[in-house]
C-alpha cells in the first residue's frame, strides 16, 4: 500500500492534521514480572521483581508511538483513583495528549497482572476496570478531522464502543487523508461467538490496517490453514491484514500480495504489550512511506526492543535503539 499516489495522498492532508496518530481504546495500569520459570505450587510463594508500566493496547501504542516522534493523542476513560493519576501522568510524561474522561461507575483504571516466564510466554488476569464505561459521547469526533492515522485498539476491553465502531471508523474515512488502524485484541470475555465475532466484521470495511496474530485470525474466521483466515477477512471488507506472527516474525497481506519479514533475534524478557509496540513502530514507517517490507521490518525492530527490555524508565523504544538494532 506504499505506492506514489497513497504517498501523495499522506503528503495532502500532513500540514492540516494537528496530529499523526489518534488512538481510541483501553488504558491499562500493568504489573508484569521478569521471567520466573514457572507458577508456584498451591500454597506456596516465590519471589521475583514486578515492573509496573502502562498498558492497554491503546495505551500502549499511543505511548509508543509517541516515543518514536509521533505527535500522538489518546481517548480513554480512566477513574478517579491513585492509579488513573498515575496512568494518566505517565501518558502524559509520554508526550501523549491524553483526553480522559473520568469514569462515574467504576474506580480504576484497567488492571493487568502479568507474569512472564523464562520460555517467553506469559499469562495474564485483567480486570478491564473503567475501560467498559467508554463510550461513544466521550470520542470529540471533530478531533477524529485532526490526524493521518486513527487507531482502534482493546476492541473486546471497550465493550462500550461496540455500536459506535463503524461511525467511528467511517467518521474518520469520510474526513479525508486520514488512514484507520484497528487492533482486536484476544477475546478473553466473550469468547469467539457468533456474535463476538459479527462486532468486528461489522467495521472491517472502514478498517485500511487490521492487526491480528494467528490466534485472533483462527478465533475470527476458524481456519487452522495459515492464509485461509487472512484472506477472509479482506473479503469481508478490510483492505490490509498486518500479522503478528511472534518468533516468526510479522506479514502484511493484501488481495494483491503478500510480504513476510522474519523477526530478529533477542532474548524475551516481558513479552507483554509488544504487539502494541509492533503496531506502532508499523503505523511510524508507514507514515513515513516506507517500503512494505520495510515496514514489517522497522516494526519487528521496535518489538525486539520492546521484548527484550526491562522497564525501567521509558520503556517504550526509541529512533536511536531502532536505529541500533538495525546496525547490528
Amino acid at each position: 500500500m506504499t505506492t506514489k499516489q497513497e504517498g501523495d495522498h499522506a503528503e495532502r492532508g500532513r500540514e492540516r492534521h494537528d496530529y499523526d496518530v489518534i488512538a481510541i481504546g483501553d488504558v491499562f495500569c500493568d504489573i508484569a514480572t521478569l521471567p520466573i520459570r514457572d507458577y508456584p505450587e498451591r500454597d506456596k510463594q516465590i519471589g521475583c521483581e514486578f515492573m509496573l508500566s502502562i498498558g492497554g493496547q491503546a495505551g500502549n501504542c499511543a505511548a509508543a508511538c509517541a516515543s518514536l516522534g509521533l505527535k500522538t493523542a489518546l481517548i480513554c476513560k480512566t477513574g478517579n483513583d491513585v492509579l488513573s493519576s498515575w496512568v494518566t501522568s505517565e501518558l502524559q510524561k509520554s508526550c501523549v495528549s491524553c483526553f480522559a474522561t473520568v469514569s462515574e461507575k467504576e474506580e480504576h483504571p484497567g488492571i493487568t497482572v502479568s507474569i512472564s516466564f523464562e520460555d517467553g510466554s506469559r499469562s495474564m488476569l485483567s480486570d478491564r476496570g473503567a475501560n467498559l464505561d467508554l463510550k461513544e459521547e466521550d470520542i470529540d469526533f471533530e478531533l477524529l478531522r485532526k490526524t493521518r492515522f486513527l487507531m482502534r485498539a482493546g476492541h473486546w476491553n471497550t465493550a462500550g464502543l461496540f455500536p459506535s465502531n463503524k461511525k467511528t471508523l467511517g467518521f474518520a474515512k469520510s474526513a479525508g487523508g486520514v488512514y484507520t488502524g484497528v487492533d482486536i485484541g484476544w477475546s478473553a470475555y466473550l469468547g469467539w461467538t457468533a456474535s463476538a465475532r459479527q462486532t468486528v466484521f461489522d467495521f472491517l470495511p472502514y478498517t485500511d490496517f487490521l492487526f491480528v496474530n494467528e490466534a485472533e485470525i483462527r478465533g475470527l474466521c476458524g481456519k487452522e490453514k495459515e492464509g485461509e483466515g487472512e484472506h477472509e477477512l479482506l473479503e469481508k471488507g478490510c483492505k490490509n491484514v498486518i500479522v503478528h506472527r511472534g518468533a516468526k516474525g510479522s506479514s502484511w497481506i493484501t488481495k494483491d500480495f503478500d510480504i513476510n519479514c522474519p523477526a530478529f533475534n533477542v532474548k524475551p524478557i516481558s513479552p507483554t504489550g509488544v504487539g502494541d509496540v509492533f503496531n506502532a513502530g508499523f503505523i511510524f514507517a508507514f507514515l513515513r512511506e516506507k517500503e512494505a517490507e520495510e515496514c514489517l521490518r522497522f516494526a519487528n525492530a521496535c518489538a525486539a526492543i520492546h521484548i527484550s527490555k526491562r522497564r525501567v524508565g521509558n520503556v517504550f523504544p526509541t529512533m536511536k535503539e531502532v536505529e541500533v538494532l538495525y546496525r547490528q
